[in-house]
């Protein structure tokens, strides 16, 4: 489903295998949210009609992903293989994306590495809708409202102070859906791939204080 209706960026190009990895490190990180909704009266299986993927908080996630070396092993690996079986991809990638990957992998091991030394820096909290689809037929029915919605609920919860989404501008974005939500509009910006995107933020209110 996130391959079908977010093929925007390059991890929806590597496949249904990598994705599946992909996500499977939000699932099991402890900053990591992810909610379904479940069509139960399907005529097969339940049948998945929309989801949302993100962080409660994003700094957190990113930083224990980069020190945890199988994981990021399994990303990089499983990254690799889907690339050799997609040489068109893998050209966009190699002219694109891996020196800016490798770069930031860089910065963030450096910046781990000092977080262990000298303790986690205090900082705003910022959660981030990393993805958001709900299937075509099912859409105007009030689901991806309702995801949002628990969503954000569940990281203001886990002490995010503020939300961030990312949506393309052109026809396969929600810029209207964020904006009707009540989410301010941030920056704009065109990806490696030459999709343009644009931030949206949402204020939850100051961290409860401990």
């Amino acid at each position: 489903m996130h391959v079908e209706l977010l093929p925007i960026g390059l991890f929806p190009s590597l496949g249904v295998r990598f994705v599946r990895r992909w996500q499977r490190a939000f699932v099991d990180s402890r900053h990591g949210v992810g909610l379904v909704v479940i069509d139960t009266a399907a005529p097969q299986d339940d049948e998945v009609v929309g989801f949302v993927l993100g962080t409660s908080d994003h700094a957190a996630h990113t930083t224990e992903l980069a020190q945890d070396r199988r994981a990021t092993a399994a990303l990089a690996i499983g990254g690799l293989l889907a690339l050799l079986v997609r040489p068109r991809v893998a050209v966009r990638a190699l002219r694109t994306r891996i020196r800016p990957w490798t770069r930031r992998a860089l910065r963030l091991r450096r910046t781990a590495g000092a977080a262990a030394r000298t303790g986690p820096l205090l900082s705003p909290q910022v959660a981030v809708m990393t993805a958001l689809a709900v299937r075509p037929d099912w859409r105007k029915s009030g689901i991806g409202v309702l995801l949002v919605t628990r969503f954000v609920e569940l990281v203001r919860e886990a002490g995010a102070t503020s939300a961030e989404a990312q949506t393309s501008i052109g026809p396969q974005g929600a810029v209207g859906f964020y904006e009707r939500l009540g989410w301010t509009a941030g920056t704009q910006r065109h990806t490696p791939g030459g999709d343009c995107v644009r931030t949206y933020h949402l204020a939850l209110g100051a961290r409860p204080a401990p």
